[in-house]
């Protein structure tokens, strides 16, 4: 493994922002690319969806290094256009922290290239730093360790594999399930009352597993109809199968 970048040649500074994937939240879990990156990054981000709180990426982090971590807020609104003002609002806060940095890494929960904060925080700050260059550090995904929790292969052979936010409009959720042999739904909690009506809309499923905070002490695993009842956990994940599939 390469170490970071010695930096750029002399004229205008070139920044790297790293998106790492520290995975849903079992610190056995981060591999070893992600920590060589976070030990040598000039400078840490904690992802927060509030002020004063922690995250289960800071969280992983902090099992492993004893690097300070500088708190950015993303509000969870859903508006875009607040999320974006509120980074650049904090990112100019940052400012002085940034003064000669080369190097800024944000551990994100899973994987960076799925649904990664990441993403949203290299647009806000490459609109006013165009010389910021993305890295992402490939996690594991939350629908990986869910299905091994759950005992099952998520897909075998020529079977379709779906991954899609339940955030989403419901009447494309409708129409990529109804094509898919077997899918995660991640944020069920985002349908409410309409989850059980979008898993029989698009079965029949011969297998649904619901595991909650995968990773986490407090994980916990529901299958059958009890899967598909509403939940307000946000960190949970929905399996679905169209057969039994491979179990173990």
């Amino acid at each position: 493994m390469s170490p970071l970048p010695e930096g750029p040649p002399k004229g205008d500074p070139l920044m790297i922002l790293y998106g790492v994937g520290v995975g849903p939240g079992d610190p056995e879990l981060v591999t070893l690319k992600a920590l060589r990156i976070l030990r040598e990054a000039d400078l840490l981000l904690e992802p927060l969806s509030a002020p004063g709180r922690t995250s289960v990426a800071g969280s992983v982090v902090r099992r492993h290094l004893e690097a300070p971590l500088h708190p950015l807020v993303f509000p969870m609104s859903g508006v875009p256009e607040e999320r974006d003002e509120a980074l650049k609002a904090q990112l100019a806060t940052l400012a002085p922290l940034l003064e000669g940095v080369r190097s800024v890494a944000l551990p994100v929960i899973g994987d960076a290239a799925l649904y990664a904060t990441v993403g949203s925080l290299f647009d806000v700050w490459r609109s006013t730093r165009p010389d910021l260059e993305l890295r992402l550090v490939p996690g594991l995904s939350a629908h990986s360790l869910a299905a091994c929790s759950a005992g099952s292969f998520l897909a075998m052979g020529e079977e379709s594999f779906l991954v899609a936010p339940a955030s989403a409009p419901f009447d494309r959720l409708t129409e990529a399930l109804s094509g898919a042999d077997a899918a995660a739904l991640y944020k069920p909690s985002a349908l409410r009352e309409r989850l059980p009506e979008l898993v029989r809309a698009t079965g029949p499923w011969a297998r649904t597993v619901r595991v909650h905070r995968a990773g986490l002490p407090e994980e916990r695993t529901v299958s059958g109809p009890e899967a598909i009842l509403p939940t307000e956990d946000y960190l949970s994940v929905l399996l679905l199968w169209r057969s039994p599939g491979r179990t173990f």
